[in-house]
């Protein structure tokens, strides 16, 4: 996380700097201000006072890198009106929320909810990644996936794997903004980019990371999903060689190949052969971290699952995880 995250002159979003200060109740008082009024009290520590605050607004997400150069121990009991994903860059933050106690170091982050009671011990000189994402935007846009307004209170699970999954995709998409915002943010300046990454970002909350309404998003979506669609996708999970044309999954699926075209259009907002495409990636990317670098190679592997020209291949893989294929098989 820290290599993906801190720029190699600095800290990302330097053209973002919010606040800067040593001085204790500074920082104290501008953290109430960015996040929520919190009790902040400074532990035994000899690191200096060294509060830092870059900061990115897009649509209703706000992106933050957070800096505290002394540990502390913050209690802002809940959050209330935003929800919170955190990320690691240095440091560990030690949370208390509800009865559970967790650590956010390393390949771990956390997603916390507004109404869980909440407490934390920042590190000497940490450093964290907060994106706040409003509690009002994301309740209503579960209730437009739902069809109907939410009745009880919506609460993620905490824990965060930013190796995989949703937390992997959350990872990615603050490395693109924090990359984007080097050059002072010009591409998110546009509303339906900052739309968009809006909206994926709460889709992949809603639907990748367990929470209180995961079995009923998970029976819209089914109901939602064509017959065909779905068959095409199973016949996609079972041969992953790169062997199957459109012609294969139209038959497969008892359906003209515009048909599911258009079926896959509307469900996932792709083609057919590039969702492929992109499932075959992701069981490359999957059996790269688990081989063993000494025995397996990249090329191999790729074979497996119909990936023969390589150049090509490499090129797609960096655009889809942001890293290269042997960078992959070097971190396993």
């Amino acid at each position: 996380m820290t290599g993906g995250l801190v720029a190699a002159g600095g800290l990302p979003l330097a053209g973002h700097v919010h606040f800067a200060s040593r001085d204790f109740d500074e920082m104290h008082d501008r953290l109430c201000r960015v996040l929520k009024p919190h009790a902040l009290r400074r532990l035994p520590s000899q690191a200096p006072v060294a509060g830092r605050i870059h900061r990115a607004e897009i649509g209703r997400v706000a992106f933050n890198l957070l800096r505290i150069g002394p540990a502390v121990q913050v209690d802002p009991e809940r959050l209330e009106s935003f929800f919170l994903i955190q990320l690691p860059v240095q440091g560990t933050v030690q949370l208390a929320i509800g009865d559970d106690t967790l650590d956010c170091q390393g390949t771990d982050g956390v997603v916390l909810s507004p109404e869980m009671p909440l407490r934390l011990r920042w590190s000497d000189d940490c450093t964290q990644i907060l994106v706040q994402i409003e509690r009002e935007r994301l309740e209503r846009y579960l209730g437009e996936q739902l069809g109907a307004r939410p009745r009880r209170p919506l609460r993620f699970a905490p824990r965060l794997d930013l190796r995989s999954g949703v937390g992997s995709i959350c990872r990615r998409l603050v490395e693109s903004v924090f990359e984007g915002g080097e050059d002072g943010g010009s591409i998110y300046a546009n509303g339906a980019v900052a739309g968009e990454l809006e909206r994926l970002l709460m889709s992949a909350l809603l639907h990748g990371q367990p929470n209180t309404y995961s079995e009923a998003l998970d029976r819209v979506r089914g109901a939602a999903i064509p017959y065909y669609v779905r068959r095409a996708d199973r016949v996609m999970a079972e041969a992953l060689d790169g062997a199957l044309t459109l012609g294969d999954l139209a038959r497969a699926a008892s359906v003209s190949e515009r048909t599911l075209h258009e079926g896959f259009r509307q469900v996932y907002g792709t083609t057919p052969m590039r969702r492929l495409k992109r499932l075959r990636l992701e069981a490359v990317r999957a059996a790269l971290e688990a081989a063993d670098p000494a025995a397996d190679s990249v090329s191999a592997i790729a074979a497996r699952f119909g990936f023969f020209q390589f150049g090509r291949f490499a090129g797609d893989y960096r655009a889809a995880f942001g890293e290269r294929p042997s960078d992959t098989l070097r971190r396993r």
